[in-house]
């Protein structure tokens, strides 16, 4: 016959929410009671039924990281997801709690995310790069666990987030591209209507152009949906300009990638005929035949610190105060960047 919690607690002589404080080590026991307690256990053999204790201390010991993917289908080979899912899962592990992973991609509504991420019995969620407009987003915020903000920046001073300081990190790039004598520079972005860091980047490529004196030609700017083909499409659309650009920012690595075989297809030379950056330091960006220079994300500082933060807000809710961290990034300067004469 299968042990229970209430049965410990009726040979005990105690409530079964003195048993839960005990299994949870809570100071709030006294000495000779918990000593009972665990006393019966050991004697009884019992041992706690996870999703039962759950039921009773109102705590699952479970994070739930929610994934989201702009593409047909989720993948798990990306380079940041596991980045990010191997410093989230070391806090994880520190704090020891369980982690479960769920996943949306393609075009989805609102009420299709909160259903996936309140769908399972979890302590607290860490959301990845939610492809909500803010408003919608907040729907979410309105369900009953506590969620932190991974690669997202909010206004709403009431949301946790952890995300790359992705404005400052593209006008670096714009800098980038001046110092190397450039001034007609393109942006391949990505959708800035659903995705807040391709709203950043945008935003710091606009600052930067600004900084620097230059003009951004409507034609100049293409948008893209953060998938390699995108970037394929984007740079053929620049070249077939009357005035195409010397240099040209792409939101992402994947996207810049594409426009690189797109320069390629067309006969010219990344670095020499034009200039390229990307965002994030995906693997490829530099396995021959590419060189590409781009932002590196620190993926584990992002990760650690948004988990952290999360399980701190989950055994303190009534004091939390919400966080808003901005990470630094890395120039990673490559050969796709290249070096020009000034233009007069």
């Amino acid at each position: 016959m299968t042990i229970t919690i209430y049965d410990v607690a009726h040979k005990a002589g105690v409530s079964i929410s003195t048993v839960s404080r005990v299994l949870n080590n809570n100071p709030n026991v006294l000495e000779d009671t918990r000593q009972k307690v665990l006393k019966v256990i050991q004697e009884m053999q019992f041992k706690p039924n996870p999703i039962a204790r759950g039921l009773v201390v109102k705590q699952t010991n479970l994070i739930e990281v929610f994934f989201s993917w702009a593409g047909p289908q989720f993948s798990i080979q990306s380079d940041w997801y596991m980045k990010l899912l191997d410093g989230i899962n070391e806090v994880v592990e520190q704090e020891h709690y369980g982690l479960l992973i769920n996943t949306i991609a393609g075009v989805f509504a609102p009420q299709a995310v909160y259903r996936k991420v309140y769908n399972n019995a979890v302590d607290g969620v860490l959301m990845v790069s939610p492809y909500l407009p803010e408003a919608e987003l907040h729907q979410v915020f309105q369900g009953r666990s506590p969620i932190v903000l991974i690669g997202y920046r909010t206004e709403d001073p009431r949301i946790d987030y952890v995300d790359s300081d992705n404005a400052n990190a593209v006008e670096q790039v714009v800098d980038h591209f001046v110092s190397q004598g450039h001034r007609k520079i393109a942006c391949v972005s990505g959708q800035v209507k659903t995705s807040r860091n391709a709203a950043d980047r945008f935003q710091g490529f606009q600052e930067g152009m600004k900084k620097n004196g230059l003009a951004v030609p409507a034609e100049y700017v293409v948008e893209g949906n953060f998938l390699r083909e995108s970037g394929v499409e984007a740079m053929k659309q620049l070249l077939a300009l009357p005035e195409r650009p010397t240099a040209v920012f792409a939101s992402n690595d994947l996207m810049a990638l594409g426009a690189w075989d797109a320069v390629s297809a067309a006969g010219l030379q990344v670095g020499e005929d034009i200039a390229l950056a990307g965002f994030d330091d995906i693997p490829e960006a530099s396995t021959p035949p590419y060189s590409l220079t781009t932002m590196g994300q620190d993926y584990r500082t992002i990760s650690v610190e948004a988990a952290r933060m999360l399980i701190e807000k989950i055994s303190h809710p009534d004091h939390w105060k919400p966080r808003h961290v901005l990470v630094p990034t890395q120039l990673i300067v490559r050969l796709s960047s290249g070096s020009r004469e000034k233009e007069s």
